[in-house]
């Protein structure tokens, strides 16, 4: 499965290009995201979990990585596509087991710069795609396919051709995401 989704992400960053033309600027980033929504899906089990079979879970989650790419398509408006990777365990306390969740996410998206000065601008990104996921808990697992979203309503940029950024929002990224950005 991530063969075929680090597949789909090279065919995209190629095709994308192509169709462009070449006038069109391009843009490659790189972010880290704190609570995604899957870690709080995995909350919110980990609540049903502890009511119907009575044991306490803890869930641990470092975030999530994303690697991005976009092209202007006109103006201020771009459009690309991200893949990310977020993970967390959880523990289940009444029986020493854990759960590890892996979450492989894919999402073409829109990014509308709507506010631009000399060297920052502001912005906002809307994504939707799919999570690909998978559940171990001792020799067992679980794979299914989720529905991915990312709505950053704010984002800020600071610089020129290399710039540091973070924005605001909700979704399979994080709520919250710094990151950094290269334009050719």
């Amino acid at each position: 499965m991530i063969k075929k989704l680090l597949m789909a992400a090279v065919i995209l960053a190629t095709a994308v290009p192509a169709a462009a033309q070449g006038s069109r600027r391009s843009e490659v980033s790189v972010s880290y995201g704190v609570a995604p929504v899957t870690d709080w899906i995995d909350s919110y089990s980990n609540i049903l979990t502890g009511v119907i079979a009575g044991s306490d879970t803890d869930l641990t989650g470092w975030g999530t990585v994303t690697v991005g790419y976009s092209f202007r398509v006109i103006g201020s408006l771009r459009i690309g596509a991200q893949v990310a990777y977020s993970s967390n365990t959880q523990e289940i306390k009444k029986t020493g087991s854990e759960i590890k969740n892996r979450y492989w996410t894919l999402m073409p998206n829109v990014k509308w710069n709507w506010l631009n000065l000399k060297i920052v601008s502001f912005y906002t990104r809307v994504g939707a795609g799919a999570s690909f996921s998978k559940a171990k808990i001792g020799g067992q697992s679980d794979k299914s396919t989720l529905f991915a979203f990312q709505v950053s309503p704010v984002g800020v940029e600071v610089g020129g051709r290399i710039a540091a950024y973070a924005e605001a929002g909700i979704g399979t990224s994080g709520s919250l995401l710094v990151g950094a950005r290269y334009r050719f």
